[in-house]
């Protein structure tokens, strides 16, 4: 069966809301194969497919796992507030890490460009004529290229310690959950 290379790695990323930063970690990976025309990369129809239906898998898995998790059997019978502030909580905390996706997804589109700036610049400085302002321009392209890739380093500091952040924040309001529903039961 032949394989059908009609996706861009902008379209997939949409379709699968990642990043295209995340689309070229899968290519480098193995787990999207590709084809390069015109300087365009395609990435292959099925795997784009096969790679949405087991995200939307995985969702459905974790929806039913916190619905699951947050529907006692009987709570209502005995609180609805205290279920109502639940489902309250729970609601914020989920608005709360959409939010941290977004932002770490703008992040890394800060750093794809930057990384695209930073190619131009060695692209520039290898295509360079020996003139005699050769060696101020090839200065000045090298510091420009230090500071985005210090730049990057920042940015990638600032999404792991968001990504930290987000891992205490789920772990805080799960223990919060399982307190609540111990006191509960008691």
């Amino acid at each position: 069966m032949s394989k059908v290379y009609t996706i861009t790695r902008e379209s997939a990323a949409q379709m699968l809301w990642i990043s295209t930063r995340t689309i070229d970690r899968y290519i480098r990976n193995g787990k999207l194969s590709y084809k390069k025309v015109a300087n365009k990369v395609l990435l292959e129809k099925g795997e784009v497919n096969n790679l949405k239906q087991d995200f939307s898998a995985l969702h459905q898995e974790l929806s039913t796992e916190v619905v699951s998790q947050t529907s006692w059997t009987g709570l209502a019978k005995w609180n609805p507030q205290l279920e109502a502030m639940i489902d309250q909580k729970l609601e914020k905390f989920f608005l709360i890490f959409k939010e941290k996706e977004k932002i770490l997804e703008e992040k890394n589109k800060i750093i794809f460009m930057l990384q695209q700036r930073v190619g131009e610049l060695e692209t520039k400085l290898q295509n360079m004529i020996a003139l005699p302002d050769y060696t101020r321009e090839k200065q000045e392209a090298i510091i420009e290229k230090q500071k985005l890739e210090e730049k990057i380093d920042q940015l990638r500091h600032s999404i792991k310690n968001e990504k930290v952040k987000n891992l205490v924040f789920i772990a805080l309001t799960m223990v919060f959950l399982i307190i609540a529903g111990f006191m509960f039961f008691k």
